[in-house]
């Protein structure tokens, strides 16, 4: 995510070019929206115990548990295929995500959450726990979850696109009594959804990373260049 502001601090300064990063996380790690407050966000003495890092996100959103997902992150200028204004984007880049569970024959839907169900963004519960503007999801259920940060030029959105169950794990790493724990676990399990529940074989990593970067390419005419890095 160091990298992410980087590139969008590039953009920003009227340089670099816009890109889309696809990565997964080693190890696994909690990231929490730039509103949050660690101390209050997390049971940080139940994340040391379990050695599970945490970083700050530069964009906003709630807390996610990057385990058994893919990151993705685009930083593009503010002008131009991704649209100009924050819903504009976070709904042109819904389609390039869409074009890619649908691929998969996932019959994922653009969420249309109800302005009075908002979460505060500062709000200890999980990112999946209710949809966003224009996200994924799956028969009512949150299949990925993406937070915007803007600037005058640029911006850069992130996003968390489950794989497997083990971000249901984050409740147990949030503050409170088990009981209230408990209730978030039920809640999350109910909310959310994972690309592992809705296919008889799931593709490898790799695989689902180069399957995505072509729904990118295909829905906004874009010819990526590949590189790796950190």
């Amino acid at each position: 995510m160091d990298r992410d502001m980087a590139l969008f601090r590039e953009l920003e300064e009227g340089r670099g070019l816009p890109t889309l990063r696809l990565y997964a996380w080693n190890p696994w790690t909690v990231s929490l929206g730039r509103h949050q407050k660690p101390e209050k966000a997390l049971n940080l003495a139940a994340m040391a115990e379990r050695s599970i890092p945490w970083v700050m996100r530069p964009t906003g959103g709630r807390a996610v548990y990057h385990a058994q997902e893919m990151t993705y992150s685009v930083i593009a200028p503010t002008e131009g295929s991704f649209a100009a204004t924050l819903a504009g984007t976070h709904r042109s880049i819904a389609g390039a995500l869409l074009r890619f569970y649908r691929d998969l024959g996932v019959k994922a839907q653009l969420t249309r959450p109800a302005p009075s169900g908002d979460l505060d963004p500062r709000s200890p519960a999980p990112c999946f726990v209710a949809p966003g503007l224009a996200e994924i999801e799956y028969e009512g259920r949150k299949l990925a979850g993406s937070a915007q940060l803007r600037g005058q030029r640029a911006f850069l959105q992130h996003g968390s696109m489950p794989i497997g169950p083990a971000h249901l794990d984050l409740v147990n790493l949030l503050p409170g009594s088990d009981s209230s724990r408990e209730h978030a676990g039920e809640v999350l399990s109910s909310k959310s959804a994972y690309l592992a529940e809705l296919m008889e074989v799931l593709p490898a990593l790799t695989r689902l990373f180069d399957l995505l970067a072509a729904a990118f390419s295909e829905e906004f005419a874009i010819d990526w260049r590949i590189s790796n890095s950190a």
